[in-house]
């Protein structure tokens, strides 16, 4: 399948490189237009089909939330070039959208196009928006809701209804109070990045808990904490000060 992709970014520098990343390292796609001007670039959308979008956040005339927002329908993939902070690329992670930092290193572009490629359906939804734009608006900690991609599509979860996360190999399987388990398509370390700052800690490689939910920790070599539904977790010897720790023990 050929991607037909635009650039929309108002340092014509960045689209230089990329331009040149694309033409190198990537097969089977075809840059339709290159755009400094978001309006420019929001009228070319609006009359053409186009299956993917590289879109920068920070613009003259409009951002590029502003320019998704104004668009009549999106029916593409949206990767945002962004030099953005740590904090927002826990915003990106927690909305699941794909983003890849400037200045763009070649194996993640070529990552994030294979996963446009296995995508069966395109286009971002709009709760993931309401996601990231919130985040990257109040500059505070990070929200109500998560999304997580799983087989059947995208899964929006209360943050404050996951007990603890598992890791199963490249997956994390998410286990909710009312006892439910959802599958994800990350490793339980992309999980942590999501939830970093919202009272969750890793106790050991394939354990990440929610704090508010631990009944009890039993000592011993690195012992184990008995979460709210009785489930027992092993803490890892090198977690467990950190652990007692934030308890003040």
């Amino acid at each position: 399948m050929t991607i037909k992709t635009i650039i929309v970014d108002d340092e014509q520098h960045c689209i230089d490189t990329l331009q040149w990343q694309l033409e190198k390292y990537v097969d089977n796609l075809e840059l339709l237009a290159t755009f400094n001007s978001p309006k420019a670039a929001l009228a070319f959308l609006n009359s053409n089909h186009v299956d993917l979008v590289f879109l920068d956040i920070e613009m003259p005339e409009m951002n590029g939330f502003e320019l998704l927002n104004n668009v009549e329908k999106v029916s593409f993939e949206v990767i945002f070039a962004t030099a953005y902070d740590e904090f927002a690329i826990k915003a990106f992670n927690a909305s699941a959208i794909d983003y890849l930092l400037k200045p763009i290193n070649k194996d993640l572009l070529i990552a994030s196009i294979e996963k446009v490629r296995e995508k069966k359906k395109p286009s971002i939804l709009p709760e993931q928006m309401d996601i990231l734009y919130g985040a990257l608006s109040s500059k505070a900690p990070m929200k109500e809701r998560i999304a997580v991609p799983t087989q059947e599509g995208l899964h929006f979860v209360k943050i404050a209804e996951i007990m603890y996360c598992t890791s199963d190999s490249n997956y994390t399987n998410i286990h909710r109070i009312d006892g439910k388990t959802i599958l994800v398509s990350r490793t339980l370390k992309e999980i942590e990045a999501m939830l970093v700052d919202l009272h969750f800690l890793r106790i050991h490689h394939s354990h990440l808990i929610n704090l508010h939910k631990i009944e009890r920790y039993i000592r011993g070599d690195g012992g184990y904490v008995v979460m709210d539904d009785k489930k027992s977790l092993s803490v890892s010897r090198s977690r467990k000060e950190v652990l007692l720790g934030v308890f003040g023990n």
